[in-house]
């Protein structure tokens, strides 16, 4: 019989994988920022902008399923 470990560990990814590569690609582009110099800078507005364009591209296909 089997227990459903394997499915909640599945839940567990499908829920929380993309917040942690988010989180985890700001974190990269602040030490880039703070590391990198110039580069670091470019490198930073990407991974930093990220989170706020997938919150925008989420926010938008919200409102055009509404309507």
């Amino acid at each position: 019989m089997m227990h459903g470990s394997s499915d909640r560990a599945r839940l567990w990814i499908r829920v929380f994988a993309a917040p942690i590569l988010l989180a985890a690609a700001t974190v990269t582009g602040l030490l880039a920022a703070l590391l990198w110099g110039t580069v670091g800078q470019y490198v930073a507005w990407v991974t930093v902008g990220a989170p706020v364009a997938v919150v925008a591209g989420v926010w938008v296909s919200h409102l055009t399923q509404k309507t």
